[in-house]
């Protein structure tokens, strides 16, 4: 895949998933993607992820691309994700995520971030 072509690929699709717009983000992967945060497959995990994030966020969060590497057909992407929770509360997590495609469609996406941090920003008060 051309390098270029991989970074802005794998860009529109988490802006069109962070969006919430599954129909958008689906048209961008193959008939039957994975989602993977860290190694756990979440079944159906790019419909429940674009479900969430409107639901967690007052308005889509925004990604800062500090790094993007392309290797044949893998993208590695270095993000730092910001927003604003619905409860008021600043968010900014360090995520590395990992997209494999088949010709320009993903399929597969693994995610790493501090789980512990966002556990605690989207955790229901106690």
């Amino acid at each position: 895949m051309d390098t270029d072509k991989g970074k802005r690929l794998v860009r529109e699709f988490l802006e069109v998933l962070h969006a919430g717009n599954i129909d958008g983000a689906l048209a961008r992967t193959t008939e039957a993607p994975r989602l993977l945060i860290f190694n756990n497959e979440l079944p159906d995990g790019f419909r429940m992820l674009s479900g969430m994030i409107p639901a967690l966020f007052g308005v889509p969060p925004t990604r800062e691309y500090t790094a993007q590497y392309v290797d044949g057909d893998t993208v590695i992407s270095q993000i730092t994700i910001r927003g604003t929770t619905k409860r008021g509360e600043q968010y900014e997590n360090y995520y590395v995520i990992i997209c494999k495609f088949v010709g320009d469609k993903i399929a597969k996406m693994q995610e790493y971030m501090a789980p512990a941090y966002a556990n605690q920003k989207f955790a229901p008060p106690s």
